[in-house]
């Protein structure tokens, strides 16, 4: 990434397992952008799962929003669940929970071990979450 502008990246999409590799394909574009190593951008990957799956987990999710900055040699990346209106269809929130979403617990290990920084939080009609990345080395230019 030339300079050190901050970029601002949004997605929108169903809360459905095929539409997360959208989210780990833009997470490791902005990453790459970046000159993340090829090991933090696999993380990077594995850490936009755990951000969907705990967004999604337990409850009837109609859409994932998703943002991605990048700044400088770091990136956060915020994320909410909407939860499915009455009559609204439903994405993938009880299909994940009963299939790939893990125990907070480990899903808190799991981030500690991946990311700098990591958090969320629960409201009446949404869920956030959001981690942050810093690239650990310096590139020469």
């Amino acid at each position: 990434m030339s300079g050190e502008r901050a970029e601002r990246i949004e997605l929108r999409l169903p809360a459905t397992v095929e539409w997360l590799a959208l989210a780990r394909i833009t997470g490791a574009a902005v990453a790459s952008r970046l000159d993340f190593s090829y090991d933090e951008i696999s993380d990077l990957r594995l850490a936009i799962d755990e951000l969907c799956l705990t967004l999604v987990e337990g409850r009837p999710t109609s859409y994932l929003e998703i943002c991605f900055e990048a700044d400088g040699a770091a990136l956060t990346v915020h994320g909410t669940a909407v939860a499915a209106g009455p009559g609204e269809s439903t994405g993938a929130g009880a299909a994940l929970d009963a299939d790939l979403a893990l125990s907070s617990d480990l899903s808190t290990r799991i981030l500690d071990a991946l990311v700098d920084a990591h958090g969320s939080e629960d409201g009446s009609d949404t869920r956030r979450a959001w981690l942050r990345k810093q690239r650990s080395r310096q590139t020469t230019t």
